[in-house]
């Protein structure tokens, strides 16, 4: 498995336990939200049965102060007054508080205290309004003051049983929120805990992957510099980073070998090229030092030019093993005409071209005129009857010339320095440096003999 790969499955794991923890952190909110809801709706229920316990106190009051002042009319109607006031009060609190209880038993004891409010109200209304107007005795205000007190002790006794019930459930419900939160609190230091060493382990593990992979690498640079060899040579898995970036190095230094070799042919070929026309100059030098003889030097001269033709044709194809092409669009007429001028022709007559397509191509100007030069320099230079003929058809371009058929296939005559064994003109280069040009612009190259026409083509497709 590629370390990519190993990333992404620890990074994917990492992120679920994130997500986890998020999604924890969420859960414990809307917990937390709804504890505090509880406790509010807790709260607020303990503050209107307190409101109740008020409300019964005062109840209380009014009848002491309707009692002590039975004789004045004024008073006793003000605190009737002010009793149904209270009253008024309890009532539209009666069906919020029965709203929010949570159990039947507690529901039941709500009911109990509000029917002895009930209770309380009818004492209040009728029975001690008629004994302030019946002109009643001392003892029959004493004797209501008893029923009355009986009545509001059990009311009073109810409540504050209904309150500390209440401030019970309050108090446990903070500490079912204390607990769940001290709960979520560990289960997100221990999912940290275990995030940072999952994250640490995993990391740990790839680091020392990668250094054992380096150190393999490194090994085997070492063993290619010290022991001369071809290709790096370390044991490693297959599909991973390690291995492709070896097999990467390896096909370079394939390459790099297989470009000394060339060199190293060249130079071979080159000295062998040489030697021939260096040799044939000193003979002929040594021949005018004996006598003057314009031939020879006219031999000399062409035995420099020849030299000189070498060299240029050798750099060119040096030139294009670090070559960058420079693309550009124009029409197959146009690299033809440039190719002709650059080329000594004595007689036009001696070329025929028929462009049935002047098709569009994209290519390097300078280099694609080098392969049509080249090509129509040979079928001139090897044609037995005149004229050469240049054609272009569905993208396509043919240089035909009237002359035998080639010897060999055209993979033997793409090598440097081959030509026919009965060959005398050229160096063997100009059909090398075609094909490189053609291979760097991926254009199709082919020979065909077609009696009694060789012909050489370019697909541009």
């Amino acid at each position: 498995m590629t370390i990519k790969k190993r990333l992404y499955i620890s990074f994917l794991l990492i992120l679920s336990i994130i997500i986890f923890i998020i999604g924890i952190f969420f859960y414990a909110i809307i917990n937390v939200n709804d504890i505090h809801l509880l406790q509010n709706q807790r709260y607020e229920q303990i503050r209107k049965v307190e409101k109740i316990k008020e409300l019964n106190t005062a109840f209380a009051w009014v009848v002491l102060d309707i009692i002590v002042d039975r004789r004045k009319t004024e008073i006793v109607k003000d605190r009737k007054d002010k009793a149904n006031e209270l009253f008024k009060k309890l009532w539209q609190l009666k069906t919020d508080v029965l709203k929010h209880a949570e159990t039947g038993i507690e529901k039941d004891k709500l009911l109990t205290i509000f029917n002895n409010l009930k209770k309380a109200e009818n004492l209040i209304k009728v029975d001690l309004y008629n004994l302030t107007i019946s002109k009643s005795t001392k003892d029959n205000f004493f004797d209501f003051s008893d029923r009355f007190d009986s009545i509001s002790s059990s009311t009073q006794t109810l409540i504050i049983e209904e309150i500390e019930l209440l401030q019970a459930k309050l108090n446990q419900t903070e500490k079912q929120k204390e607990a769940f939160l001290s709960k979520i609190k560990l289960e997100l230091i221990i999912l940290l805990f275990i995030s940072f060493s999952l994250s640490f382990i995993i990391s740990s593990k790839l680091i020392r992957e990668i250094k054992i992979m380096l150190k393999t690498l490194n090994k085997g640079v070492l063993q290619l510099l010290s022991n001369n060899e071809k290709t790096i040579k370390i044991n490693i898995e297959e599909g991973n980073e390690l291995s492709e970036i070896t097999n990467n190095l390896n096909k370079y230094l394939e390459q790099q070998e297989s470009f000394i070799k060339s060199r190293e042919e060249l130079l071979r070929n080159i000295s062998h090229e040489l030697k021939t026309p260096i040799t044939k100059g000193k003979f002929l030098l040594e021949k005018i030092r004996v006598k003057k003889d314009e031939k020879s030097l006219d031999n000399i001269n062409e035995v420099f030019y020849d030299i000189e033709t070498l060299t240029s044709k050798l750099l060119e194809r040096e030139r294009l093993n670090h070559a960058t092409l420079d693309k550009s669009k124009f029409l197959i007429s146009t690299v033809i005409l440039e190719a002709l001028s650059k080329l000594s022709i004595d007689d036009e007559s001696k070329i025929s071209i028929e462009l049935e397509d002047d098709f569009q191509i994209e290519a390097d100007f300078y280099y694609l005129t080098i392969v049509i030069k080249n090509l129509i320099d040979n079928a001139m230079k090897y044609s037995n009857i005149y004229p050469i003929e240049i054609h272009t058809e569905n993208k396509t371009l043919y240089i035909k010339n009237n002359a035998n058929k080639l010897f060999n296939d055209l993979n033997y005559y793409i090598q440097p320095f081959t030509r026919e064994a009965n060959q005398q003109q050229g160096h063997g280069l100009g059909l090398n440096i075609v094909n490189k040009i053609l291979q760097m612009h991926d254009f199709n190259f082919q020979y065909n003999y077609k009696e009694p026409h060789n012909i050489f083509s370019i697909n541009f497709k």
